[in-house]
């Protein structure tokens, strides 16, 4: 009897032991593999920032050196990097832990008042382009 049960017991133990050594070992690579990812995300994050940053100072020595004509030119130029901003913005919330519904839902906000404040900015051009006599 006891020579059974003690031969059950190393079996049942063995099984266990190379179960939770796979798993050790595939949690192992998973976690390899998903730092790899953020890696390689980190990077790109940083890339945008530096093209940023290297598209600002640009604007500053346009700036300096006379070639804006008027300041809508450097509003146009400011708003075309807005865009690359905002998708940095994007994917590092995305990053972040929230739930689809969220994230849509604040996608949805996002947008209304990007299409609020391009409705003003619309109606501002015309009312300047076109003054009352």
């Amino acid at each position: 009897m006891k020579l059974d049960f003690f031969f059950w017991w190393s079996v049942v133990s063995t099984v266990l032991g190379v179960f939770f050594l796979i798993t050790s070992i595939w949690q192992y690579l998973e976690g390899r593999k998903q730092k790899e990812r953020n890696t390689a995300q980190v990077k790109i994050w940083m890339q945008n920032a530096n093209g940023i940053a290297q598209a600002l100072m640009r604007i500053v020595q346009d700036n300096l050196d006379k070639r804006y004509s008027s300041t809508n030119d450097v509003c146009n130029t400011v708003w075309s990097v807005h865009s690359t901003i905002f998708a940095l913005y994007q994917s590092l919330y995305e990053e972040r832990c929230v739930t689809e519904e969220e994230y849509k839902k604040q996608q949805k906000e996002i947008m209304d008042e990007l299409k609020k404040r391009q409705s003003k900015t619309d109606i501002e051009i015309q009312k300047n382009n076109n003054p009352k006599k």
